[in-house]
């Protein structure tokens, strides 16, 4: 017997079980009679034994053809599953989308691309985990990510990343903090204040750790937060303060519902984006959750214009 067998003679062979008749099981596949017989001697010889006999005008199946029957019928099955498995392979890109977040993303950028996101490959099969003490980097070298949502990471071979966003951090308080209605404040003024700090990763604390200590900053830590809202809910009720991207906080500093504090040009700047691997191209489902993305941050650049033109 060939390892190989012709899904067509497999099909004629099926349906030919089902009518018993070689013109029935003809009209039935569009072929000819002679086509079909022709058709199932192949298969027979193939398999190496008889599967088929007459029965007055009508064709039955033998013992062996019996046996053979449900076999036939679970590898068309197989591989009708297989085609359609890859047609949406080939439609949508990839059956799956494996994103893990940073947190601060959360609310402003992820919500409202993941709504975007399914009503155009609802087909698609979302995995979104936050990124809690992951690194960015390494949930993508060891393929546990498809896409991760962060800030920029140090620069590595087998990684790309696409900005998104990119601004500077913030020192913000409530309305009634005493150091809300100064002009100016001093590294001296802001070490006397407690400071509830966004937990990020080891890179960017790293590095934010560096640029204080070279403008001599000396913050007094009072706990660290994943989430941005939960942050920001907390300096809106007590005297803390709080070091938060400027778009995070555009809404609230424009209805003063917290207040920016001026510390003059040397800002410390974070990017925030894509990162992905470069040792492969994007699929179609990645390239469209990434143009989500671009989207909907141009959607709050033209907002918080909007607003800045209104603020008075």
């Amino acid at each position: 017997m060939n390892e190989s067998l012709d899904s067509r003679q497999l099909k004629a062979f099926t349906v030919l079980a089902e009518t018993g008749s070689f013109t029935k099981t003809a009209r039935q596949l569009y072929l000819t009679h002679s086509a079909i017989s022709h058709s199932m001697k192949a298969l027979e010889n193939e398999i190496g034994c008889r599967l088929l006999a007459k029965l007055g005008k009508k064709t039955i199946l033998t013992e062996a053809g019996e046996a053979f029957l449900p076999h036939a019928r679970r590898a068309l099955a197989e591989m009708s599953h297989a085609r359609t498995v890859v047609a949406e392979l080939n439609k949508w890109g990839s059956r799956r989308l494996r994103l893990a977040v940073d947190s601060t993303l959360g609310s402003t950028l992820l919500t409202p691309v993941l709504l975007k996101f399914y009503r155009e490959y609802s087909k698609v099969h979302l995995r979104v985990e936050f990124l809690h003490a992951s690194d960015p980097a390494t949930l993508v070298e060891n393929n546990q990510a498809d896409l991760v949502l962060a800030e920029k990471p140090a620069d590595h071979a087998g990684l790309a990343f696409v900005t998104l966003l990119a601004d500077h951090l913030q020192f913000v308080v409530n309305p009634g903090h005493p150091l809300a209605d100064r002009p100016a404040v001093t590294r001296k003024e802001l070490s006397h204040y407690p400071c509830l700090l966004l937990r990020t990763s080891a890179h960017a604390r790293k590095q934010l750790d560096e640029f204080l200590a070279r403008r001599g900053l000396n913050l007094s830590y009072v706990g660290e937060m994943e989430s941005v809202d939960d942050i920001k809910a907390m300096v809106k009720q007590f005297p803390l303060m709080s070091l938060l991207p400027g778009w995070s906080v555009a809404a609230e500093s424009n209805c003063r519902a917290l207040i920016s504090l001026s510390l003059g040009r040397d800002l410390f700047e974070q990017s925030w984006g894509v990162i992905h691997s470069n040792r492969r191209p994007l699929n179609h489902a990645e390239s469209g959750f990434v143009q989500f993305c671009r989207q909907q941050v141009s959607q709050l650049a033209a907002r918080e214009k909007y607003q800045d033109g209104h603020a008075g």
